[in-house]
């Protein structure tokens, strides 16, 4: 089933500023944001299930999660003063 998920504004727009790039090189034979996503989940996945990289992938989730933990319900201006 799938699924809608958001992501922060900032990595969006890093996303949509690869997708214009590829759209001035490739016209409409450029690649979607949702095939830029499918592309980093696919490599998101395969990085999951190399032993080698799991552990530090796993440390940077952790992280990342103990991060939007510590930010919830600061306003925007909150969280990017400290």
């Amino acid at each position: 089933m799938a699924s809608n998920i958001r992501i922060p504004s900032e990595l969006y727009e890093e996303l949509r500023q690869i997708r214009l790039s590829l759209e001035c090189e490739y016209q409409s034979a450029a690649p979607a944001m949702q095939d830029l996503a499918t592309v980093a989940f696919r490599h998101f996945i395969d990085d999951w299930n190399n032993p080698k990289k799991r552990e530090s992938l796993l440390a940077e989730l952790l992280e990342n999660r103990k991060k939007a933990r510590t930010n919830m319900g600061k306003t925007k201006s909150n969280v990017s003063s400290g």
